[in-house]
């Protein structure tokens, strides 16, 4: 233990609470339940690795390092990390899954994880001088002995340029990936009406403070005396996160006693919906897409390149009905036409039913009593 006076202040509490709320949401997140969603996963290991960064800041900005002096730069790989696990995030949050070459994306941490070693393996008395030479500059060091150099490729020398660096390659990626999607769901940046999107599109946004917060410390106060400055910032997302976490429980939001209005959270607008009525009716319509005997609401949704529940939205509130009532309703109107321009043609009942997409005679009976009270031929009967 080396003589340091320690700093507790407004910081430090604020920094420390947010390190323990850092580890209690990541637990949540990594929970038996939480945990079988991929993107659950990835955002209770990207809040790990914030607290222990957060964690080295803390003992840094009050002086408790020095009590620990062997843990010094313990999280320094971890700048190799974060950026990887943020890209992942929004990756397995978009596409729900990623392949097994994303983790060559972590090539850069493990590499410089064991670069480290050559600093770890140092005398307490050499990492106690650059616990100093960071955080006192002013201070006088003491004398200790180095058997081998801590940084023989000068990595560690522009550690602050290759972070940024790495950083922003991937603030570029994530960025693609949530603009690709945004477009793909007709909105633009800053008018985002979905709000897992809003979610996304704000921790890019904090990504891009945290940049600019690192790269206005690193040149003004240099070293690292700023860096509890990123990590307070850091920590106020943290209390946001946690703050979205309980507006979004259903446990403040919903009661199981009173009738829930379906779609409250949609994020469509009445002109979306009257634009995919369109489309519906023209390809159910016009196009008679109805008729086809393997019609499932997937397809159509694919046909009108439109998002499956945005369909089943549209359906049950503009055409008031549900996609297989509808179905049903359009395929006994064929019919009922059809018996009606051939009522002296001799058409069978199972060839009809083909017709209008049934695969069953009894299928095709038991909708058309259900829609007209009367079996096809009771109606065929009756024209």
């Amino acid at each position: 233990m080396y003589p340091v006076e320690l700093r507790l202040d407004l910081f430090s509490l604020l920094i420390l609470l947010g390190i323990f709320q850092a580890f209690f949401l990541s637990a949540f997140f990594l929970s038996k339940k939480n945990r079988k969603l991929r993107s659950n996963r990835v955002l209770g290991i990207f809040l790990i690795s914030l607290s222990l960064i957060i964690t080295e800041h803390w003992l840094n900005y009050t002086g408790y390092m020095a009590r620990v002096v062997f843990l010094d730069n313990f999280s320094e790989p971890l700048n190799f990390a974060i950026a990887p696990i943020c890209y992942l995030y929004f990756k397995s949050h978009l596409h729900h899954s990623f392949s097994k070459k994303d983790f060559y994306h972590f090539i850069p941490f493990v590499f410089y994880l064991f670069y480290c070693f050559f600093y770890y393996l140092q005398t307490n008395e050499f990492k106690f001088n650059s616990f100093l030479w960071v955080n006192h500059p002013d201070w006088e060091s003491i004398s200790y002995v180095q058997h081998f150099h801590d940084d023989p490729l000068s990595l560690r020398k522009y550690i602050n340029w290759l972070t940024f660096s790495h950083f922003s390659i991937y603030l570029i990626l994530s960025y693609r990936l949530l603009v690709h999607q945004i477009k793909k769901e007709s909105n633009s940046f800053w008018k985002i009406q979905d709000s897992q999107l809003c979610w996304l599109r704000s921790m890019l946004l904090h990504f891009i403070a945290v940049l600019l917060l690192f790269v206005v410390t690193k040149s003004v106060l240099g070293r690292d005396l700023g860096d509890y400055l990123i990590a307070s910032y850091i920590t106020l997302t943290i209390y946001l996160t946690s703050i979205k976490l309980i507006n979004d429980s259903s446990f403040f939001q919903q009661n199981k006693f009173l009738p829930k209005k379906k779609y409250s959270k949609s994020s469509l607008l009445e002109e979306q919906k009257e634009r995919i009525e369109k489309q519906l009716r023209m390809v159910m319509c016009e196009q008679e897409y109805y008729t086809n005997n393997r019609v499932s609401l997937a397809d159509l949704s694919k046909q009108i390149g439109e998002a499956t529940h945005h369909v089943s939205q549209v359906i049950n509130e503009q055409i008031g009905k549900s996609f297989f009532e509808w179905i049903a309703e359009l395929r006994i109107e064929k019919a009922k036409s059809i018996l009606a321009a051939y009522k002296t043609y001799d058409i069978t009942i199972e060839e009809l039913a083909e017709r209008v997409g049934y695969n069953s005679k009894s299928s095709f009976n038991k909708a058309f009593k259900k829609l007209t009270s009367q079996t096809p031929s009771e109606y065929k009967n009756n024209l």
